[in-house]
């Protein structure tokens, strides 16, 4: 997986990422494919698509026999769905500390964007939401444009 830099520095209390986070990253998109395939008998190629994460999603929800733990999904869904609104709405991954502490988060200029997207899956997840990830990506891409504007 490749991480861009941006030529614009970043906020204070946003900081780029160490290679033990970029490889931490990676691993969680390796336990999304996993999941991916335990759950939809497939394998993805990379980042799984938003379509094949809620596919996982709902499948994982009904799982009431030998579900996986909710925080591994969290991670590696969280992480996986990060990726793919990194790139589309021009966004780093980054960490960023607040009043609250340090936390992985995109990031962008201009706007000074941030977002939590293993924090916006866990929301959704323990609400047992249904087929979020592709319209969520929609949404926030969306949201995310019209705030640089």
């Amino acid at each position: 997986m490749v991480f861009r830099r941006r030529r614009e520095e970043p906020s204070p209390g946003v900081e780029p990422l160490q290679q033990s986070e970029i490889e931490w990253l990676d691993t969680q998109i390796h336990i999304a494919g996993l999941l991916v395939q335990r759950y939809c008998d497939t394998t993805p190629d990379g980042v799984p698509s938003p379509e094949l994460l809620d596919q996982m999603v709902v499948r994982w929800l009904d799982d009431d026999e030998s579900r996986v733990d909710i925080n591994t999904v969290v991670n590696a869904v969280g992480i996986s769905f990060g990726s793919h609104l990194a790139a589309t709405g021009r966004l780093d991954w980054m960490i960023v500390t607040d009043a609250n502490g340090s936390d992985l988060a995109l990031h962008g200029q201009p706007g000074d964007i941030i977002v939590y997207p293993a924090n916006t899956v866990a929301k959704r997840l323990v609400a047992q939401e249904r087929g979020f990830v592709n319209v969520l990506l929609r949404e926030m891409t969306n949201s995310i444009e019209q705030r640089r504007r």
